[in-house]
């Protein structure tokens, strides 16, 4: 009988002999490591490892200090709404939609926004679609899934004071607005938008904002012609914040005197226009303290005029006052209730329901804003 021996030629020019040498090598650090790991386990017991704290209690500031910030819940895609599937109407078959799983879930959501009727509108890049969902009917629609509307990147979402919805597509540099019941009403920018992006609507004064993130300023049109009136802004030079120009805007707000506030992205801060397009101030520079920005997106009011900005380097939202003064921080980095990874896009309804979007792990997260009672206001006063 030969003997078995192996030369280390024969080891290395083997597959099944290299596998195991590799998978001994493996088993060989697992038990000098075995031993590190377990004194960790032990001493963490010993310890006391906090538990989590449960969702439905998660609140910002933490107790004892009074919150002003709740966790309501998530959104994920369609099964959420009592297990729904999405089906086909006959609309759909005559224009040749197909039904996709991938339109089941959220893929890549960026913008946000919410109607009168508590329906929730998320544009997602992936799905290249913008989803409905209605909170109170408990469905699911969709927008520019099918002719006339065209989309390939839709970014931006929102709504005016008729329930009108305007979307900013990236790929075909236009906006498309869609009626209350999804019917296409127009398309327009087309000849004015490099890279359309966050979309605002001033129903007052009846403008459509669209920041242009590649062309460094914020586009102006009128709401109900859809004609083009003005830009605000324009690229700043290299290496400097210029007031009143940007470095990659993504994303706008409209409060209610009709002041425009954008994320002057790569600038870190804030910038705010009257609602002629002259620059009245920013705020927000490069940093960690409270009130600094890393990569500012999402940006949005609520009915009573704080400031939403969601940072996308933090991963988190902060609530400051319109002129910049920071209230406080809400989330943080991580996939847990209250965290975020990728933090996009943000709004607040009528009913100071807070939206986030976020794109890793694909979800919209919901908080509310506890406003102070009249008991309080009234205590503080006296």
């Amino acid at each position: 009988m030969r003997a078995c021996r192996t030369t280390g030629e024969e080891r290395k020019s083997s597959p099944a002999l290299r596998r195991w040498w590799q998978q001994s090598l493996a088993a060989l650090l697992m038990l000098l490591l075995c031993p590190a790991w377990s004194l960790a386990g032990d001493q963490s017991k010993k310890k006391g490892t906090p538990k989590p704290i449960p969702a439905a209690k998660l609140v910002w500031p933490p107790p004892p200090q009074r919150p002003r910030v709740r966790y309501v819940g998530e959104i994920t895609g369609v099964e959420q709404f009592q297990g729904q599937q999405k089906k086909r109407s006959w609309m759909d078959r005559v224009a040749g939609v197909k039904e996709t799983n991938a339109q089941t879930y959220l893929l890549k959501p960026y913008g946000v926004a919410a109607d009168s009727r508590g329906r929730v509108y998320v544009a997602d890049a992936a799905n290249r679609l913008v989803f409905v969902f209605d909170q109170t009917n408990k469905k699911v629609e969709y927008r520019g899934h099918r002719a006339p509307a065209q989309m390939a990147l839709p970014v931006g979402v929102a709504v005016d004071d008729r329930d009108r919805l305007f979307v900013s597509d990236s790929h075909f540099h236009q906006v498309s607005c869609f009626d209350p019941e999804g019917e296409l009403l127009g398309v327009f920018g087309s000849g004015q938008l490099a890279r359309g992006a966050g979309v605002a609507v001033d129903s007052q004064r009846r403008r459509v904002y669209v920041a242009d993130s590649k062309a460094h300023r914020i586009a102006v049109f009128d709401s109900d012609s859809f004609a083009f009136l003005h830009y605000v802004g324009g690229p700043s030079a290299r290496g400097e914040a210029e007031l009143g120009k940007f470095s990659a805007p993504t994303n706008v707000a409209v409060d209610s005197k009709g002041f425009l506030f954008v994320t002057d992205t790569w600038n870190n801060r804030i910038q705010v226009f009257d609602p002629d397009g002259n620059f009245v101030r920013a705020f927000g520079e490069q940093g960690v303290a409270p009130g600094m920005f890393i990569r500012p997106k999402g940006i949005a009011f609520d009915p009573e005029g704080h400031l939403y900005v969601a940072d996308a380097e933090f991963n988190n939202f902060q609530i400051l006052t319109a002129e910049g003064q920071p209230l406080l921080a809400v989330g943080g980095f991580g996939v847990d209730p209250g965290q975020f990874v990728l933090i996009a896009g943000i709004a607040v309804d009528k009913n100071n329901r807070i939206y986030v979007t976020q794109q890793w792990r694909s979800r919209v997260q919901i908080f509310e804003y506890l406003p102070e009672k009249p008991a309080d206001t009234q205590a503080k006063r006296d």
